[in-house]
């Protein structure tokens, strides 16, 4: 979660920005590119299941779209 948080700070260049953890993932922990997706459906679930109240349409599709933009940074070594 702490790679979530950081990648807000770096939403300019999501790619560049979590480069560094993208490469842990793909070649020290082997992690199958295809559990971002579900990681990111998970982290999505708990939100809504959190803040309920405030969990609108809009932030659901914001939070959806930035979720699948890190994923999408995290599986570039992947490629």
């Amino acid at each position: 979660m702490a790679g979530v948080a950081g990648a807000l700070t770096k939403i300019g260049d999501l790619k560049g920005g979590l480069l560094s953890l993208s490469e842990l993932h793909a070649f020290t922990l082997r992690v199958d590119p295809a559990n971002f997706k579900i990681i990111s459906h998970n982290i999505l679930v708990v939100l809504a299941i959190i803040f309920h109240a405030d969990f609108t349409p809009e932030f659901h599709v914001a939070k959806n779209k930035f979720l699948t933009a890190v994923a999408l940074a995290l599986a570039e070594k992947y490629r």
